[in-house]
């Protein structure tokens, strides 16, 4: 007998053809595929931009996994903006959760004439700037390449820095950061900006620009409809235009602006305001579900005009047509003018409390109630009915079973 001994051979990522690696990663997130590009550190001439994308204009940190964004230093950071040439090449950067680095980083992009959008809020789109704990992101490290890029002058191709929230919580006016923005806004200036609407000529403080298409518009400039060109959102603190996303205003308490993709607005179901989270919202108890709500004065509007819509006793709400088609909604006796829901109604009759008009709503209670014992119990019978039949069957198998097991261990015995 041979025995034949297999030896193992142990292949490495980076021994693997630049083709086949290339390929493999065109179907990763394109801060993925740097990331591989630098974790593999092939020394073959080209092969860096083959597998992180030879036209690389957009880094979006966002597209890869929280966790991992999270995880990343600045010396990732300058490795993934130098293996895809940044400073030639790149032309928008979001450095969105990348919540642990510096900004030493960003050394690679120093002088960039190409580069046109940077956001260094290190947050997600539709997510709040404001970070727990604060980032560590420095200006000091931060600001000599932002300088180098303004610094080109006619070739600076910068249409918007988006900066992290903790630089703008107390500017002082005699800081580095305050003296940048003013050479920042002059720099914009110069470029004489128009209006995407009117094409007027703006000014600092006149124009808003969008995050999602930077294009430049006045802040008083309206749509055919009345909206405004641009508007700001107070979740993700960032202006849009109507065309790159739709911002609603929380009509109710606080009326605050939101992308829609930042909060979810509910709407009222007399008005169809916008709700957000904090708004007072009023549901019915009966059968409109948690889908339907109403806002503070639409309510009372309701329970002025339908009194109704709330028990005296319990607080159980029901709006008007549920009040009206349950028999355990809430209703006014016209006797005592009790306010009461179905339930309640019944067990102040049964302290002797009700008047003659409080007992006929609660004899339609009880008779409601009593169909609906009937349903159960006719709804138990028959699951009653299957549960036997299918304990029946079960045991004429198992009696079957019991016979052919004792007619083959007869057989055995002869």
């Amino acid at each position: 007998m041979t025995s034949n001994n297999s030896h193992q051979r142990t292949i490495r990522l980076s021994s693997l053809p630049i083709g086949a690696l290339a390929h493999t990663a065109s179907y990763l997130a394109v801060p993925s595929r740097a990331l591989l590009a630098v974790a593999l550190d092939s020394r073959e001439e080209g092969s860096n931009s083959a597998i992180a994308g030879k036209e690389v204009d957009t880094l979006d940190f966002g597209d890869i996994e929280k966790d991992l964004a999270a995880k990343l230093s600045d010396d990732d950071i300058r490795d993934v903006l130098v293996s895809t040439n940044a400073v030639n090449k790149l032309k928008k950067l979001r450095l969105a959760n990348c919540i642990n680095i510096t900004g030493a980083g960003l050394e690679p992009l120093w002088g960039s004439s190409v580069i046109e959008f940077i956001d260094l809020s290190l947050a997600g789109i539709h997510e709040s700037p404001h970070l727990d704990p604060e980032p560590p992101i420095s200006f000091d490290e931060v600001l000599p390449i932002l300088e180098s890029i303004i610094e080109t002058g006619e070739n600076c191709a910068l249409k918007l820095l988006v900066f992290p929230e903790v630089w703008q919580k107390e500017i002082d006016e005699e800081s580095d950061f305050h003296a940048f923005l003013i050479r920042y806004d002059q720099m914009l200036i110069r470029r004489s900006p128009s209006c995407t609407k009117c094409n007027s000529n703006l000014q600092v403080e006149q124009y808003d620009t969008c995050y999602g298409c930077f294009k430049n518009f006045c802040i008083d400039c309206e749509e055919d409809d009345g909206t405004y060109c641009v508007d700001w959102c107070n979740t993700c603190e960032r202006h849009y235009c109507s065309h790159c996303q739709i911002i609603e205003s929380c009509g109710s308490c606080c009326h605050e602006m939101h992308c829609v993709d930042c909060v979810a607005l509910k709407r009222c179901s007399r008005c169809r305001i916008g709700l957000c989270s904090d708004c007072p919202k009023f549901h019915c108890d009966g059968d409109c579900g948690d889908d339907r709500v109403w806002c503070e004065s639409c309510w009372w509007r309701s329970g002025y005009s339908y009194i109704q819509s709330s028990c005296f006793l319990c607080c159980t709400q029901y709006c008007k047509p549920c009040s009206k088609s349950n028999a355990n909604g809430v209703r006014l006796c016209g006797s005592c003018e009790a306010c009461l829901c179905g339930q309640c109604r019944v067990e102040k009759c049964e302290e002797g409390s009700g008047c003659r008009g409080c007992l006929q709503h609660a004899f339609e209670v009880l008779l409601a109630n009593k169909k609906t014992v009937e349903a159960e119990n006719d709804e138990l019978r028959d699951h009653n009915r299957v549960m036997k039949n299918n304990i029946n069957e079960l045991r004429n198998e198992n009696n079957e079973l019991k016979r052919k097991w004792e007619g083959l261990d007869g057989g055995d015995g002869e």
